[in-house]
Parts: structure tokens; C-alpha cells; sequence
């Protein structure tokens, strides 16, 4: 088996307790992107006066493409997010440096996340990846949760999904909008989480998730995949296939040389940006 190139993005620091991060470096710059008052898919945002509140539509489709529901940010955050909690810490700035870093490999706005196993950080950078690319106020970002087997974004967000999109998908095979999602008070972020319970057995399947994110792209401008682990799960190649590329996790005394290299081998012809290493 060829050997792989483990290229590391970015140190972040541990998940809990902050790091020392690296000084920003200069990027190549980002390409222009589109505005939503000029894009002919997309309505104004939020919806006009006529649309049902949160609910964005495209032109000349009688069916909303997501439904929106609003969700309460937590009371209490979850450490491991970082954007919300502690904005203006050094591991804060490491995120919005990997934005940046990103868009100096040609602005990508599909990005799956992944690790090789679990406990390798990928849910911590999946969301603090979507949260800094949310700053921007023109940016449409969505926060897909994608790991079947275990889910976690609704007890990150402190909130149980009124309905689960890809647990839909998973349960019916119907990839049909609108899709539901939550929007995060707070924050411009939105949301498709898993419901906490997982469903047993289920597996994303390619042509579904692929069909689901054609729709999404034309509503958000990035969608940030938090995507199962390589070597315990097949759905997180089916989210890097559908994917503009992937970046993978890693964390410092707990992951292996050799499981990054499967992974990384694993993912291919799927680009793999990167990797992004935690502190133990």
C-alpha cells in the first residue's frame, strides 16, 4: 500500500483546556463569493414578508427546501465549544486560522470531517469550523451531523430535534424536502442534527446523501459534515465522496501513525485537506 502524506493543518490545543496556538499566516485570497441578493436561487435572508418565518425557498419550487425551527442557545455551553464559549481565546483564533487556511485552498464549502476513531476530536473541530465560518455575515453555514452510530450534536446544542433529516433518510430511504433544521439563537449557524437515540442498523446511503446535499448547497453557502470515523464506520467515506474534500482529526498520545495513513488511504480519491491535531 502506498504510504500517505499526513499534512497538518493547524495545531488547536486540547479540547477543554486551552493550547498556545500558532500566529496567523498570511493566505492566498479567497475567491469572491456570491451575494444572496444576487444569486437567483435564494430568497433574502431571513424569508420576506409571505414565507413562513425561518423557511428559505427557491425561486419557482412550490416546497420550502429546509423548515426551519428555532432553537434556544444552551444555558450552559459545552466546553468544547470553543467559538461560543471563550471567543477571543487563542484557541478561538487557531479556528478561524483554519478558515483561513481553507480558504487559501480554494474556499471549499462542502467539508467532512473525520478521524480515524472516535475520541480523535472531530466533532469539536466540525463545530467550531461551521461556527467560524458563520461569522461571516454574508456566509450561510450548516452544521450537518452525519456519525449515525453516535450522535451528539443535539446534546453539544442542548436540544432534542423535533425531527432528524439523515435519520429520515435513514429510517424511510425518503430524501424528499422540506428538510428540518434548527437555527441556533444566538448564533447564525444552523443545525441538522440526529436525534439522540441512533437508529439501529442504519447507514447513510450514497445516492440519498448525495440527492440531500445537492439541495442544502443551494441553500447554504457552507456545509460543514460531521462525518463517523474512517475505520469504524463505511458512512464516512460516502460523506467525503460527497463532499469538496475532508479533514481529519488527530489527537496527540492517543492516535496512531499507522491508523492516519489507513485513513488517509481509505478516503481516497476523496481530497484530503489535511489534518488537525489535539493536545492530550
Amino acid at each position: 500500500m502506498a504510504s500517505a502524506e499526513i499534512l497538518r493543518i493547524i495545531d488547536v490545543g486540547s479540547d477543554v483546556q486551552g493550547a498556545p496556538a500558532p500566529a496567523p499566516v498570511a493566505s492566498a485570497a479567497a475567491p469572491a463569493r456570491r451575494s444572496i441578493r444576487e444569486t437567483a436561487k435564494l430568497t433574502l435572508w431571513p424569508s420576506p414578508p409571505g414565507v413562513e418565518t425561518g423557511a428559505i425557498v427557491t425561486h419557482g419550487e412550490p416546497v420550502p427546501l429546509i423548515d426551519v425551527e428555532r432553537v434556544a442557545a444552551p444555558k450552559v455551553l459545552d466546553p468544547r465549544m470553543v467559538l461560543l464559549g471563550d471567543p477571543s481565546s487563542e484557541r478561538a483564533r487557531s479556528y478561524r486560522l483554519l478558515r483561513h487556511r481553507l480558504f487559501g485552498m480554494g474556499d471549499p464549502r462542502t467539508i467532512a470531517v473525520t478521524s480515524a476513531r472516535s475520541g480523535e476530536g472531530k466533532t469539536t473541530c466540525a463545530v467550531n469550523l461551521a461556527l467560524a465560518l458563520s461569522e461571516d455575515m454574508m456566509a450561510q453555514v450548516l452544521f450537518l451531523e452525519a456519525n449515525l452510530r453516535h450522535p451528539v450534536a443535539g446534546r453539544l446544542f442542548g436540544f432534542e430535534p423535533y425531527e432528524s433529516l439523515l435519520g429520515i433518510v435513514a429510517r424511510t430511504g425518503d430524501a424528499s424536502p422540506p428538510y428540518p433544521i434548527a437555527a441556533i439563537d444566538g448564533t447564525r449557524l444552523h443545525v441538522a442534527a440526529l436525534a439522540s437515540q441512533p437508529v439501529p442498523h442504519a447507514r447513510l446511503d450514497r445516492t440519498l446523501f448525495a440527492a440531500v446535499l445537492s439541495d442544502l448547497r443551494d441553500v447554504y453557502d457552507y456545509i460543514v459534515i460531521d462525518a463517523g470515523s474512517v475505520l469504524e464506520s463505511g458512512d464516512a467515506d460516502i460523506a467525503g465522496e460527497s463532499a469538496t474534500g475532508v479533514i481529519v482529526t488527530a489527537r496527540a498520545g492517543k492516535s496512531r501513525r499507522r491508523d492516519l495513513r489507513h485513513t488517509i488511504d481509505q478516503l481516497r480519491p476523496t481530497p484530503v485537506f489535511g489534518t488537525v491535531l489535539f493536545e492530550s
